[in-house]
């Protein structure tokens, strides 16, 4: 028998989740903002897309659209608890389950629908999950199911019932789903690959599939051609990752966008002092010390990526010119850290080092080759016990009466910045793997 993967893509989630939430919003156009103040919508619930407003819509243009729309700003904690509510109905129907982001997971069914005489077929595993978010998450609350052979072909499958259907590709139609879809419609291939691909005239996977590999090889190079010959006949044999089976994380990371341009280095300072001590309390849940630490900043000349020359090793290296979209910086240290203010302090250093000429509007710090604590050594100084019995009475304190409780005073400065659940999950070594 062959395997039976299902994807299930929860339909406009945080839209979907205030709705159940709030029945005021229920059945009305609703923007999803990070914030008060902030002018971008980062999810749109199905009236609202109904509309065209979508995800990246500017306010504005979504209040020109549809001036009764609702802002509504995002409440992180509430969708990541509807998150493991619907992870842990999932894991009821099979243990072989792997979440890929905060609104969807893939799912394998294969034992399930040959072992459960009462299961007729995959269809039935669906409604009945279907039943039962209904019944436990709300009727707000629904999700699209893609049904494949693997897991490539279910997350494609997935969109295209959109919502709340559920679509199967088999190997009998998957040359015709597959040759009606976009290139970037399957997962792993961007829009990046997409340009390089319509430069050699291939515009959908037939095309794709019918250009030599030797063709693909001088573009693409010996893996990625390889990659994209076998996309274009939608085999992919990769595995289910497992909850328990999480590798653990090898850096920890935290980033913010500013709500306007600043060049004020006191709200600078105030915001990478935020972010340390939230990375930092990370990696201390996940018993990890780390040596590389890292910040990276954009301005107003905004960039998808950080751009700009490497800072590290205490270089001191600057830059005149006018205003850069983006630049980082890095340094190894010969010690393991945890803590917050030491963390900051290397930050803070590196940032002056970097002589960032304009203004900031995003900040982001990362501390990485982690290792386990018990695996570092011991400090002999007074010192640094002193801090490491601080910082495991604040996490104590902050676990049971909610995070923020207690808090370095130097916070303040920064307008005290909450923790929030990466969309993507990028953090699941941390949600999960602890």
């Amino acid at each position: 028998m062959q395997n039976v993967i299902l994807h299930l893509d929860m339909d406009s989630f945080f839209a979907s989740v205030e709705q159940q939430a709030n029945p005021k919003l229920a059945g009305k156009p609703v923007g999803i903002i990070k914030d008060e103040g902030r002018n971008c919508i980062i999810a749109a619930s199905r009236e609202a897309k109904r509309l065209g407003i979508k995800t990246g819509t500017a306010t504005y243009e979504a209040k020109k659209i549809c001036p009764n729309i609702f802002l509504v700003p995002a409440d992180f904690d509430k969708y990541f608890s509807v998150t493991k509510r619907f992870i842990e109905i999932c894991s009821r129907f099979s243990p072989d389950l792997e979440v890929f982001s905060i609104d969807e997971l893939f799912l394998d069914v294969t034992r399930v629908v040959r072992d459960f005489r009462e299961i007729r077929n995959v269809r039935d595993v669906c409604n009945k999950i279907k039943e039962t978010i209904k019944k436990e998450l709300g009727e707000y609350i629904t999700c699209s199911i893609g049904i494949s052979y693997n897991r490539l072909l279910a997350k494609l499958a997935s969109d295209i019932k959109k919502p709340n259907g559920i679509f199967e590709i088999t190997k009998e139609n998957r040359d015709e789903v597959l040759f009606s879809a976009k290139l970037t419609d399957l997962c792993g291939l961007g829009p990046r690959l997409e340009k390089r691909l319509l430069n050699m005239g291939i515009t959908n996977f037939k095309t794709l599939r019918e250009m030599p590999l030797e063709n693909l090889q001088i573009v693409f190079g010996p893996f990625w051609s390889v990659e994209l010959k076998r996309m274009s006949y939608g085999e992919d044999d990769s595995l289910l990752k497992r909850v328990g089976e999480i590798p653990k994380a090898k850096s920890v990371s935290r980033t913010f966008t500013l709500y306007k341009n600043t060049t004020d280095k006191e709200e600078i300072r105030g915001v990478l002092r935020n972010l340390c001590e939230e990375a930092a309390f990370k990696a201390r849940e996940m018993g990890m010390r780390g040596r590389e630490v890292g910040v990276s900043i954009r301005g107003e000349l905004w960039s998808c990526l950080p751009a700009g020359r490497q800072v590290g090793s205490g270089s001191g290296m600057g830059s005149g010119g006018g205003e850069r979209s983006g630049d980082y910086g890095h340094r190894n240290l010969k010690y393991y850290i945890d803590n917050g203010g030491e963390f900051f302090e290397i930050i803070w250093k590196l940032f002056e080092e970097m002589k960032w000429p304009g203004s900031v509007r995003f900040l982001g710090v990362w501390l990485s080759l982690l290792k386990p604590v018990k695996e570092t050594n011991l400090s002999i100084f007074k010192e640094d016990y002193k801090k490491e019995t601080l910082d495991r009475a604040m996490d104590s304190v902050n676990k049971k009466f909610g995070e923020l409780t207690v808090y370095p005073a130097i916070l303040l400065k920064g307008g005290m910045i909450k923790s929030e659940v990466n969309g993507f999950l990028g953090d699941k070594a941390y949600r999960f793997g602890k």
